[in-house]
């Protein structure tokens, strides 16, 4: 067993936005080049914990399962694009979604049922990560008055792992934790 690992939290997204968001980073390695997680797979991170002892972490993973199996899925909807500013020199592009009432209650939920705290939290769906602001100011007038409509069904949370100290250590599933429909509260 691994003296420490890191865990990620990610929603899962349908193979069909997947490929979408795919055609989307493709394009805009096109257009600026190569870029960090050009070539990850897009999902909606939730929450990312580093330097945990497994044999802690995982017992709570599970128990944390348990509480999320008392909420309801949710249909999310994207609804184009917007980005972050990282410091001065680099911004981040992204999939919005569109954070109505339902959604927002829904994530407030998400975190109080996962026992986390996560401030400014926007979900959201990485195209380009942390680009310098040559290349963002070239790319962004693509995405800006794009329209990228399209919704769908988050039914759990997949839960990554990785040894923290190992060199080239790749993010393996731990544990898919699935949303039931036990709570009515929306």
């Amino acid at each position: 067993m691994n003296a420490y690992a890191d865990y990620l939290m990610i929603i899962s997204l349908p193979p069909g936005l997947v490929k979408e968001i795919s055609r989307y980073k493709r394009a805009s390695v096109n257009a600026i080049g190569h870029f960090e997680g050009m070539h990850s797979r897009a999902y909606i991170s939730v929450t990312h914990q580093v330097r945990c002892k497994p044999f802690l972490a995982q017992p709570a993973i599970v128990r944390m399962g348990q509480r999320l199996s008392t909420m309801p899925p949710v249909e999310l909807y994207l609804n184009g694009f917007a980005y972050f500013s990282n410091g001065r020199s680099v911004r981040t592009i992204y999939a919005k979604i569109e954070m109505n009432e339902r959604a927002e209650n829904w994530f407030k939920l998400l975190t109080i049922q996962m026992g986390i705290k996560l401030p400014n939290f926007v979900p959201h769906i990485t195209v380009a990560r942390n680009i310098p602001v040559t290349a963002f100011n070239k790319l962004w007038p693509n995405f800006e008055n794009r329209d990228l409509k399209h919704r769908f069904i988050v039914n759990g949370l997949t839960v990554l792992h990785r040894d923290t100290f190992a060199e080239q250590s790749e993010w393996k599933i731990f544990r898919e934790l699935h949303f039931g429909n036990k709570l009515l509260a929306f």
